[in-house]
């Protein structure tokens, strides 16, 4: 028994007192990471099907056992728990990079739509490069100290009704099993050249996340000339409630998230966002995105034809290096 105890230690790291076995028929601690051994044919996303009741995070049994396979038929460790708070590691603490796109085509007929072929590229980057797409509440639960998530997380961004993005841009996300956040300009649905309420509701029932970017689209920053501060005050909250109000009735589903249209907030507009009940709102300032960041402020960098492969990659920092020892 005490050599059992020794080998537990040497290959966990942890105490033997610190796991479960699931042989032993006693209910598991709900903290308390498990020891299994895996059945013939099984895979890091099965095991966390069966112990995490959820297979998409299979890449925790992966991290925590330092392996992405189960080669050798030994037991491994299923975590129950989050184990990596914050992605605070010794060497430094996770942020999350944020891209933010505007329209994908078949063509860059402008700076800041991405041609189909360049899109294809980025994601495939993405994908051989190990990265996961989220979503804007698995971050929140990231910044909230409430969650995990994996090392290399993106979270992808559209500030667009465009039809282009339906039509090329969410197959090639689909192709390379990426989700992503549609924000939307409620005034646009519908219009010519955009989806239709019925296509933003195929995505949304597809895992893709629909958002905020207000009723009309336009800047909220500025108070036009002439207009009194309770009616800019007053249009402000107009633009947002009532945007928000009609995507959560076309969708059936709370609508938690703003992009501050054309990218720019003030004290007045993040509040005011924070007021009406969203979770969290995105700008288009480039920046970290560690846990201990603004909610209100979630930063995000712009994608257009501009953007080299060079510079694509560049703007996926996941670790912040510093000396947490």
């Amino acid at each position: 028994m005490q050599v059992t105890a020794c080998l537990l230690t040497l290959a966990t790291g942890l105490p033997p007192s610190s796991l479960h076995a699931e042989t032993t028929g006693e209910p598991p601690a709900p903290d308390r990471p498990l020891l299994v051994r895996p059945r013939q044919g099984d895979t890091p996303a099965s095991i966390a099907r069966r112990y995490l009741n959820d297979a998409a995070r299979g890449w925790m049994i992966e991290e925590y056992n330092d392996s992405d396979t189960l080669s050798g038929g030994g037991a491994v460790i299923a975590p129950v728990a989050p184990f990596r708070l914050g992605g605070l590691t010794p060497d430094g603490y996770q942020t999350v990079p944020v891209l933010a796109y505007t329209d994908v085509g078949d063509t860059p007929n402008n700076g800041r739509q991405v041609s189909r072929s360049a899109f294809g590229r980025q994601m495939n980057w993405l994908k051989t490069e190990g990265f996961t797409a989220i979503t804007p509440g698995q971050l929140v639960n990231f910044m909230e100290f409430t969650d995990q998530l994996p090392r290399r997380s993106v979270l992808i961004t559209f500030d667009t009704a465009s039809r282009r993005l339906y039509e090329i841009g969410i197959p090639i996300l689909n192709e390379h099993g990426f989700t992503a956040t549609v924000f939307l300009a409620t005034s646009e649905v519908g219009a010519k050249g955009a989806m239709s309420w019925e296509q933003v509701k195929q995505l949304a029932d597809k895992g893709f996340t629909i958002a905020c970017r207000g009723r009309s689209g336009r800047s909220l920053t500025r108070r036009p000339q002439g207009q009194s501060f309770a009616a800019y005050f007053k249009s402000v909250e107009t633009e947002l409630r009532l945007a928000r109000e009609a995507i959560e009735a076309r969708l059936g589903t709370p609508c938690r998230f703003l992009a501050y249209p054309h990218g720019r907030t003030s004290r007045l507009v993040s509040a005011m966002a924070a007021k009406i009940g969203f979770s969290a709102a995105f700008s288009r300032q480039p920046g970290d995105n560690p846990f201990f960041s603004d909610r209100f402020g979630i930063h995000r960098t712009v994608i257009d034809s501009r953007t080299s492969p060079e510079q694509f990659g560049k703007k996926l920092t996941t670790l912040i290096k510093a000396d947490l020892n």
